[in-house]
Order: C-alpha cells, then structure tokens, then sequence
C-alpha cells in the first residue's frame, strides 16, 4: 500500500508541470535540520539525547491553483537523529528518509516581493539508519 501511494504521488509530482505548464514553476531546496528523539526509555525514564544536525535537500514544484494559492508538492532526502553524550560511550543514531510533502501556499504580491505561508501533510519513507556506540556502529 505505500509503495502505490508513494509511486502516485510520484507520478502526480512529474506530470504536474504538463496541466499549467505556462505558469507551474520548479524550485531546488536545502537547508539544515536540528532533529532529536524524545520518548521514554524501557524503564519509563525521560530520555536526554541531545540534539543532532543533520541535513535535507530536493525539488519542489508550484501549481497555481486560483489567484495566491499554488498546490507545493516536493520530493526530499532528510537525515535525522540524536546524540547522547552523558553516558560512559557516546552514543549517536543516524536515520535517512525521503519524504513527499504536499503543502498549500498563500503567496499575495506584497509590495516588490511575496509574503508566502504555507501548510501540508508529509509523507516519509525511511531508507535507511545507523546506532553508532562507542567504537562499535550497526545498521538499523
């Protein structure tokens, strides 16, 4: 089942631009994540990771839908994680994933340029993971 959705959603990103070509526009993203992992551990205790960097890149496409408001859907590779250096080993967990966002976009002309505000759900598909302790790393 995410396999199809995710194959649709694909499609409906590459065949976007043909519906409104002449005012559909295609953008390149990057940027810096600052990700952690909160939760409670086996024993009910807080966790206390740290916060890990990480980064994201991709392609997005705008589709005008009325006057302001574009339909934003993207594709993105983004690394996640946290830190955890109070314990006796350092210890870190790197995870990959590709995610499809599909946001609404307000864009009114504001003066020379455009205020732009914008909401949506995202999908993630994570590819791949890595719990490096001490000396010793394992995928996961």
């Amino acid at each position: 089942m995410k396999i199809r959705l995710f194959t649709f959603a694909l499609i409906l990103l590459v065949s976007a631009p043909f519906v409104t070509a002449q005012k559909t526009s295609f953008g390149i993203l990057g940027g810096v994540n600052f990700q952690n992992l909160n939760g409670k551990d086996y024993f009910g205790d807080n966790l206390e990771n740290q916060i890990k960097t990480g980064f994201h890149a991709g392609l997005n496409i705008q589709i005008p839908v009325v006057p302001d408001f574009y339909l934003q859907p993207g594709l993105l590779f983004s690394t996640k994680g946290c830190r955890d250096t109070e314990s006796s080993e350092d210890m870190k967990i790197n995870i990959s994933y590709l995610e499809l966002p599909v946001n609404l976009v307000y864009k009114p002309l504001v003066g020379k340029g455009h205020f732009m505000l914008g909401f949506g759900p995202y999908l993630g598909y994570g590819v791949s993971g890595k719990l490096t302790f001490g000396d010793e790393s394992e995928d996961i």
